[in-house]
């Protein structure tokens, strides 16, 4: 298993633990101190999910009998959260393996579970899978972003150019000529600024992401991403 992605003294995993007893936040907190990990407490779903609408995690770890809102439908709510919607959860219980929450912990969107009492060594194996995942989901859409810009660079740039080269042209050949330039130079030179503002128009109002082919890859297809469309991608946020 590649190690890139794993957590670092330098780099280390940001783990929100969630649990309603101050003693096994105490006990997890000592056990993790001299590991990689930056670990933030909470002791209900309603702090957890305060915590998760104000900074990003790269693993959250769960427990399932909370007071209030219990760890499952925190886990729902979470899901809910942009800084957090694709956080790996793993839940903790001191449930046995085979009850009810583990099938509805998942649908939730928990990704794995941990009966208590477990052994450090496991506790630390799953910590490192939950940031290996996130940072190489992480990865995954920051590459995702940058093809998408990519494209809609070549679009937009390439829907500029003919209108852009045309203008360039009649321009030169204005000011090259010894006379006042034509009714028909003008003409076209209008035209051409014309097809200019079109194509920024567009570029205003993008709201989809549709690609054509071009060359020997994909870049966007400006008029088809300005057009109101069912079922087209939306642009990738930065």
């Amino acid at each position: 298993m590649s190690t890139f992605y794993l957590p670092t003294p330098e780099n280390p995993g940001r783990i929100l633990v969630v649990d309603d007893l101050p003693g096994n936040l105490k006990v997890l907190g000592m056990e993790l101190r001299k590991h990689p990990f930056t670990l933030t407490m909470a002791r209900t779903g309603e702090e957890a999910l305060g915590f998760c609408q104000r900074m990003p995690f790269e693993g959250i770890l769960m427990d399932v009998s909370l007071d209030g809102i219990d760890g499952i439908e925190a886990c729902r709510q979470i899901r809910k959260i942009p800084l957090n919607s694709r956080t790996p959860l793993i839940f903790l219980s001191a449930v046995r393996v085979g009850q009810d929450w583990i099938s509805e912990g998942i649908e939730a969107g928990g990704i794995d579970y941990l009966v208590k009492p477990y052994a450090l060594s496991e506790l630390l194996a799953k910590l490192r899978m939950m940031i290996r995942l996130s940072r190489q989901d992480q990865a995954a859409m920051t590459g995702e972003r940058h093809r998408a810009l990519l494209e809609v660079a070549g679009g937009t740039a390439h829907e500029l150019a003919q209108p852009l080269a045309t203008a360039q042209i009649l321009v030169d050949q204005i000011l090259n000529s010894p006379g006042p330039a034509t009714h028909e130079q003008l003409e076209r030179l209008r035209e051409a600024l014309a097809g200019t503002n079109r194509v920024l128009t567009q570029i205003q109002h993008l709201h989809t992401y549709i690609t054509k082919p071009y060359a020997t890859g994909q870049i966007l297809d400006l008029a088809l991403s300005s057009q109101s469309t069912e079922g087209s991608m939306e642009l990738p946020k930065p």
